[in-house]
């Protein structure tokens, strides 16, 4: 994954915060996207990849492309954060060295996601997927009390993931992705009072994704899903980014600089179910995401800071959901869910300004609108519900400076939720 740094405008952020880069496949904690299906949006993602009502099983499960023919999905979601933020913080050039502050948090966020795919014989299913698993962002005001750790945090991911389905018989089914993935990350602060930094961060990358999905009948089926990490376990960021503008002895800043950086992506099951009953269908599913790779960041450089480190030590972390459907007459399906996403923050220690991120419980309503034989239109909504909690910033440190960053810098509660709602076409040939 080579991503290329540019930076300017005043001296770079020290935190430079990869939970964006990394937060991949934990529906929804860590701010990562998998409203990719609305009528997963619709029941909380329960059944995600089996139950066979959309093209989206390509961004879960594989071998779910089998319950379907050819045919196609468009649609969009849009993702809106919306609270309050308050609290203290340091900051330079303010009485006392602290500004505290309180500041409204309304962040709305728009991913497109398409699907198709190819019936080639009884056997083989060839699909394609082009979604954004990542997307949300976190922005404050240019002069909120906390903008020396961070104003704008924005990160959008596009995954192209060609599928291959394989349906051994009656029961069996397998899949598997090959899934590229291009991200693109800008994060903004103040500098500690010396300038304005602008991080512009864009790569690719490789994962892979299998699947295989157990068919009892044509009403009952389960399915387990794995995403890998990348296919290189470590990976680098660099080019250059710029110092200038420093002041007497720091203006040995100054000047071009090569950086880097070493991360892991995690890896993630996913197990669901799906059963219909007369005019009903119940759907469940598991995730587990092993965030245990990500403890400590650091960022290399060939400038006198020589290296920057954060640590955040997140934990592995459990996502459940349960749904239902309601298949009022051939034209009309209700459906809404439950879930509960656990968040891979262990405490307000290391939780950060950039990613204020806790626990969410999801309530999600939908519905699908048979248009005509071939055409039908998806509606899903979801409300996401957190506890308030706070933020401290967490913990960090360069070569020359010391410890730059830790318990008592920032000192931050936060109380906001989030609406998702979305909309998709479907044709089917």
């Amino acid at each position: 994954m080579n991503f290329q740094i540019s930076a300017s405008r005043g001296l770079p952020a020290i935190v430079l915060t990869t939970g964006l880069l990394l937060s991949g496949e934990t529906f929804a904690a860590g701010f990562a996207i998998n409203d990719v299906s609305m009528t997963g949006v619709g029941r909380a993602f329960a059944g995600a990849g089996v139950v066979g009502d959309d093209y989206s099983a390509i961004a879960f499960n594989p071998a779910g492309i089998t319950l379907k023919g050819t045919g196609a999905q468009a649609g969009a979601v849009l993702i809106w954060e919306h609270g309050q933020v308050k609290g203290s913080a340091k900051k330079a050039g303010v009485p006392g060295g602290k500004a505290y502050g309180k500041d409204d948090i309304s962040i709305p966020v728009g991913a497109p996601n398409m699907f198709a795919q190819y019936k080639l014989n009884d056997d083989f299913t060839f699909g394609v997927g082009i979604y954004a698993p990542l997307g949300l962002a976190t922005k404050y005001k240019d002069n909120w009390f906390g903008s020396d750790y961070g104003v704008t945090s924005f990160l959008e991911a596009i995954d192209i993931a060609p599928t291959l389905g394989y349906k051994m018989n009656e029961h069996w089914s397998f899949g598997l992705s090959a899934i590229a993935r291009w991200g693109h990350v800008k994060m903004t602060n103040t500098s500690a009072g010396t300038g304005y930094s602008d991080f512009d961060i864009d790569g690719w990358n490789v994962y892979g994704r299998v699947g295989v999905m157990y068919e009892h009948d044509e009403n009952t089926r389960i399915g387990l899903s794995y995403s890998s990490v990348s296919t290189e376990v470590e990976h680098t960021l660099k080019d250059s980014h710029t110092f200038f503008g420093m002041p007497g002895p720091m203006a040995v800043l100054n000047g071009e600089w090569t950086g880097g950086t070493e991360v892991r992506l995690p890896e993630m099951w996913l197990l669901s179910g799906y059963h219909k009953h007369g005019d009903f269908g119940y759907s469940a599913a598991v995730r587990y995401t092993r965030w245990e790779y990500f403890n400590d960041f650091t960022l290399t450089s060939s400038s006198p800071l020589g290296y920057h480190t954060s640590k955040y030590n997140w934990h592995n972390t459990w996502s459940v959901s349960l749904g239902v459907d309601w298949f009022y007459n051939d034209t009309w399906t209700f459906r809404a869910g439950l879930g509960y996403d656990e968040s891979p923050v262990r405490h307000s220690e290391l939780r950060t300004v950039r990613i204020p991120d806790n626990d969410r419980v999801l309530m999600s309503l939908g519905f699908t609108y048979k248009i005509n034989d071939h055409v039908k239109m998806d509606v899903g909504y979801s409300h996401l519900y957190l506890p308030t909690f706070k933020a401290r910033n967490g913990y960090s440190k360069t070569r020359l400076a010391g410890v730059t960053q830790g318990r008592g810098d920032v000192d931050v509660k936060y109380d906001f939720n989030a609406e998702v709602i979305g909309i998709q076409f479907q044709y089917d040939l």
